[in-house]
């Protein structure tokens, strides 16, 4: 029964936070998007989102990690989690020292004067953003794998 729990609150939160991160990919595309329009979409963007989305890619990552140890005798679960937990790890890092000091860069700008470097920030966020969306659809690929694998010959 726990076990169950664990998995279930895993597949929840990082199908939440793929979910979230496609969203933010799909709605993020910066081309033909004028200056001011970008600084304030992505000024409201951080505050708005700053505190669920981490709450919510660490509850996931969390949950995978835990259900990795669940099924540290299932050989190829416990493999398929593992390859979920470095996914997620990456994505989590890939934020933390790519995006985020963007983010709070862009917090600093004057929505009706930004620094004449703007496109170039712009784009580096979004390579960043688009290399942590595949990261974090790969985890849940790969928690989705894992739990759906056969674990008995006989099932």
């Amino acid at each position: 029964m726990t076990r169950d729990f664990v998995r279930f609150l895993a597949l929840f939160f990082v199908a939440l936070i793929s979910g979230a991160s496609l969203a933010v990919w799909l709605d993020s595309s910066f081309a033909g998007m004028s200056s001011t329009f970008f600084v304030e979409k992505m000024q409201h963007s951080i505050r708005v989102l700053t505190v669920p989305l981490p709450v919510i890619a660490t509850l996931g990552l969390l949950f995978t990690g835990a259900s990795t140890i669940y099924a540290r005798h299932d050989r190829l679960s416990f493999y398929l989690l593992l390859a979920a937990c470095a996914c997620l790890i990456a994505g989590v890092l890939t934020t933390v020292f790519g995006n985020v000091p963007i983010n709070k860069q862009i917090l600093t700008w004057s929505i009706n004067a930004p620094p004449s470097n703007w496109t170039d920030l712009s784009e580096k966020w979004w390579l960043l953003h688009t290399v942590r969306t595949v990261l974090t659809v790969a985890g849940m690929s790969f928690l989705f794998s894992a739990l759906l694998v056969r674990r008995d010959a006989s099932a």
